[in-house]
Formats: structure tokens, C-alpha cells, sequence
């Protein structure tokens, strides 16, 4: 996940409809349960801007300075942090979407297994709770995913307002009186760009930003109980 631009997160992929029993019909097994794993949209690849290589002592004092944003944030200490626990949480997820998944995946299959010593329609009642608690776990666990993203979100934002005081002191430093993001601009000198500079003095004067913006909670937890218990058997 390094390398990147902006993490996101996809959403869980849409649920299939829960089982309709007729009840004059011979009622059939429950609907296949399964939750898919989180997918992790592929970031926007660097463009890197043209340069044009030029001593450093030829462009002390320039009004306009130029910046890599993603490489700022996903190279500093802050980003670094951020990306390494994403990751972790983004895999915490899919290992219980996995165990959900083979929890309700089992729970079917004994659905199927009884059927034959049940009634129509206490095995209707017991398909339509299954159908209904495997809906509501697939809820939970999108929302688990939409809190994630949402986190690093908000994380890479916390990230650039404590690194603005310090983009200030680049500037005056410099004399500049403005940055520009690097990718905006069609070519320029490789000296004022002073991505690399803002990289060394924010993990200074910043650090990592643990605990900034605290994680969900739950994040990667277990959510939703075992069906068979929820349905009283």
C-alpha cells in the first residue's frame, strides 16, 4: 500500500437478497451467505513533474517553491506510521469477513441438514432469521470498512495542518511567497522543489502523529454473534 496517493477503501459488495419461502411450496435451503473481503482501490500512481537540474545556490531567494504532496505525506514519518497500521487494520478485516463467512457458510449447511426433520414452517422461521442476522453481519462489517476509510482520511488531513506552520518557515527561509504542488506545474528547477526539506523538518517538528486521530473502534473486531445462537434452537 506504499507508494501511493490517497488510501481508500471499497465497500463490501452488495449482499444477495435474503431467502423468500412460499408457503405453499416446499421451502428450500437458505440463500449462500458469503461476505466478500474488502477491496483496497489501487492509488493514483506519482506523475512526476518535469525538472530541469540546477545548482541549489543558483536559486536561494525565489518567490515560488514547489512540492510533492503524496511524497510528502507518504514519506514522512506520519505517513509511514499511518500507511503500517492501515494495513494492519485493512487485514484484520478480511480475516473476520473470512471467519464470518465460513461461521455463516456452517450455519447453512445445517440449515440444509435438519431440513428434512423439520416442519415447513418452523424451517421457514429458521431460514428467515438466518437470512436476517447474515444481512445485518454484512452491514456491520461495511460499516467497518467505511470507518476505516474514513480514519485515513481524516488522518492524512490531520497531517497536512500540522505540517503547514512548518511549510511557512520553509517559505520565509527561502524568501518564497508561495508553494506550488509539484504536479501542477509543467517544468521547473529541481532546486525549488523542497519536498525533501519539508519531509526532514516535519517528522522534526511534528513527528509521527500517533494518536492524532484515534482509530474506530472495532475497527478489525469481531462483529455479530454466531446465527445459530441468535436463533434459539
Amino acid at each position: 500500500m506504499r507508494g501511493a496517493g490517497v488510501v481508500l477503501l471499497a465497500l463490501l459488495l452488495a449482499a444477495p437478497a435474503a431467502a423468500q419461502v412460499d408457503p405453499g411450496a416446499d421451502p428450500g435451503p437458505a440463500e449462500p451467505a458469503e461476505i466478500p473481503p474488502p477491496r483496497i482501490a489501487p492509488m493514483p500512481a506519482d506523475i512526476p513533474a518535469g525538472t530541469i537540474p540546477a545548482p541549489a545556490d543558483q536559486v536561494q531567494t525565489v518567490p515560488i517553491l514547489t512540492v510533492d504532496q503524496d511524497m510528502l505525506y507518504l514519506n514522512s514519518a506520519w505517513g509511514l506510521r499511518a500507511q503500517s497500521r492501515l494495513e494492519a487494520e485493512g487485514d484484520l478485516i478480511a480475516e473476520e469477513n473470512e471467519r464470518l463467512t465460513q461461521m455463516l457458510s456452517a450455519e447453512e449447511a445445517r440449515l440444509t441438514e435438519v431440513r428434512p426433520t423439520l416442519s415447513a414452517n418452523e424451517f421457514r422461521r429458521m431460514a428467515e432469521n438466518f437470512d436476517i442476522r447474515a444481512t445485518e453481519i454484512r452491514r456491520e462489517r461495511a460499516q467497518a470498512v467505511q470507518e476505516l476509510n474514513a480514519w485515513a482520511e481524516a488522518d492524512r488531513a490531520a497531517f497536512f495542518r500540522a505540517a503547514l506552520p512548518v511549510m511557512g518557515q520553509v517559505m520565509d527561509d527561502r524568501g518564497a511567497v508561495a508553494v506550488l504542488d509539484r504536479r501542477t506545474v509543467f517544468v521547473s528547477l529541481d532546486a525549488i522543489d523542497v519536498t525533501d526539506r519539508l519531509i526532514e523538518a516535519v517528522d522534526q517538528r511534528v513527528g509521527d502523529g500517533d494518536g492524532a486521530v484515534p482509530l474506530p473502534d472495532g475497527a478489525g473486531s469481531a462483529q455479530g454473534g454466531d446465527p445459530v445462537a441468535d436463533q434459539g434452537e
